[in-house]
């Protein structure tokens, strides 16, 4: 644990390198329902947690807590990916990041935190960057529904990071995450059925691509964050996501040949030191 302490940073660049993959396949695959990408992420993503900790399958038996932040998990992408349907891209993809704005509120009024300026700051200039990296986009004029729906998906995560933190104590890394990422599922499969949509509905060649989902940005981008989370703060890991675009649009540039402009470079750095101000004060 000391080692991986010390490699914290390198740790978090990998799991936002892992996260960041996930717009890109999603820009490769076909047209499909979100849901039904993201129900597969998170159902495969449990079978593999399952297989690799399927010595404790009969030990551990999930709790309520768990089982909260599974399906607030799954409201998370839900609630993501109809905002971007609703609204613009680029204000679904900054309000979808402010996750950590709440879960340090939370932390300073119901647990006591110490008020960190320098967190703040950082929190600052991590948001300022975000939208400046994307205030080239296109703003829709009426997406007001869409714009407190990617809030709402901040939330969302929010609510599965302090959760995490709080359950993360106590059970075991894959212990955890296997439930928690069936539970997300299982969230996503009912919203499926109230939106009229089949999860079964996709081409074999499209499988392989929901794998990849379920390997890169959730067994090892999410369980990197829940890793971490049992050490570091919920701030600190929920501003890590913030570098997504960042990290998207560089990924962009070298799979796509999308340009990387001047706001794109400005807004980038910004937020990569806001992010770095943030894990280097918070505790």
């Amino acid at each position: 644990m000391g080692l991986l302490s010390k490699n914290k940073y390198v740790l978090l660049f990998i799991a936002l390198l892992a996260v960041s993959s996930s717009a890109w396949v999603v820009r490769i695959l076909p047209e499909l329902s979100a849901t039904t990408i993201a129900f597969w992420r998170m159902f495969l993503a449990s079978l593999m947690a399952f297989v690799i900790s399927y010595k404790t399958i009969f030990v551990f038996v999930p709790n309520k807590k768990i089982l909260l932040a599974g399906f607030f998990l799954g409201f998370h992408f839900a609630l993501f990916f109809r905002s971007v349907q609703l609204t613009s891209i680029a204000e679904a993809a900054l309000l979808g990041t402010i996750a950590p704005v709440f879960t340090e509120f939370y932390s300073i009024f119901f647990q006591k935190k110490v008020f960190s300026f320098k967190v703040f700051f950082g929190l600052f200039l991590a948001i300022l960057g975000a939208f400046i990296l994307i205030s080239q986009s296109s703003f829709s004029d009426t997406s007001t529904l869409g714009n407190l729906l990617a809030v709402l998906c901040s939330v969302a995560m929010a609510v599965v990071l302090l959760v995490g933190k709080d359950v993360r104590k106590s059970v075991g890394l894959f212990e955890y995450s296997r439930w928690v990422f069936l539970y997300a599922a299982v969230c996503l499969f009912l919203i499926s059925l109230y939106q009229g949509i089949s999860v079964f509905d996709f081409s074999t060649s499209n499988f392989g691509w929901f794998v990849f989902l379920a390997a890169v940005p959730t067994m090892i981008g999410h369980n990197i964050f829940y890793f971490l989370v049992k050490t570091l703060s919920a701030t600190t890991i929920a501003a890590v996501p913030l570098g997504e675009p960042v990290i998207s649009s560089v990924g962009a540039f070298f799979l796509f040949g999308e340009p990387v402009g001047f706001f794109v470079f400005l807004g980038g750095l910004i937020t990569l030191l806001g992010v770095y101000i943030i894990i280097k004060n918070d505790s």
